[in-house]
């Protein structure tokens, strides 16, 4: 007798016009052992499937089963490959800063930008260039106009922060003239300095820029954090010699 009452107070309404599938949903929840004390279910209740054919509660339950595993898979493999990247930028980034910190003048700086950045960063074209309103450069380093770098870059410009993704034509030949081959995506580093620093420079804005002719080498996605971190490092020297 008590066994039905509770029953009863625990079972959905027979009454169809106020039976909801929420409210189907929600005895199960609360009921986690009706199938089990009702496993016949399990076999007898069909689902329509993708193929067109209806599939039995137990064959979809595992067929879900078998895919959040498929997917937790996929995505430790993608962790895996995330993290043995990471390892590998980070190694670069650890080689690029020890020989940099060697580098006693600008011409040297310069040299081991367009030298070593590209094999390190399996690029097409590497550069260290000064953005300014006269266009005029500093020494060994060349510059490119402020306007130019406006009216190419945009919005790029502006935002002064490292930047991933795609290269078109225009900017490639402004950013590379001395490159004959097109390229199609680069990373580009603006470096902060401090006033002085600047004004040494001629009231510049130095970018660091690495550029490849591989449309996927640095797109949009790329994580940026090595990138920032040598841009940081980069000016701190840069600092360093202009001071001494």
């Amino acid at each position: 007798m008590s066994e039905a009452t509770s029953a009863s107070a625990t079972t959905p309404t027979d009454d169809d016009s106020t039976l909801t599938a929420a409210a189907v949903g929600d005895y199960l929840l609360r009921n986690p052992q009706f199938f089990h004390e009702h496993s016949q279910l399990l076999l007898e209740l069909s689902i329509p499937h993708e193929s067109g054919r209806a599939i039995s509660l137990l064959e979809r339950q595992v067929t879900l089963f078998r895919e959040r595993q498929e997917h937790l898979q996929d995505q430790f493999h993608e962790f895996l490959t995330n993290a043995h990247d990471n390892d590998n930028l980070f190694e670069k980034t650890r080689h690029m800063i020890l020989a940099l910190m060697k580098c006693q003048s600008l011409a040297a700086v310069r040299e081991l930008v367009e030298a070593n950045f590209n094999s390190e960063f399996n690029a097409s074209a590497s550069a260290l260039v000064l953005v300014n309103e006269a266009g005029a450069g500093h020494g060994v380093l060349s510059s490119i106009a402020t306007t130019a770098v406006r009216a190419a870059l945009g919005e790029l410009y502006l935002k002064q922060t490292t930047y991933c993704g795609p290269l078109n034509q225009v900017q490639s030949e402004l950013l590379f003239p001395q490159h004959p081959a097109p390229l199609v995506s680069a990373a580009i580093v603006p470096l902060k300095l401090d006033e002085p620093t600047r004004a040494a420079l001629g009231n510049s804005l130095p970018l660091l820029l690495i550029a490849s002719a591989d449309r996927d080498q640095f797109n949009s996605s790329l994580d940026t954090l090595f990138l920032d971190f040598l841009g940081e490092v980069l000016a701190a020297h840069l600092q360093n010699l202009l001071r001494n």
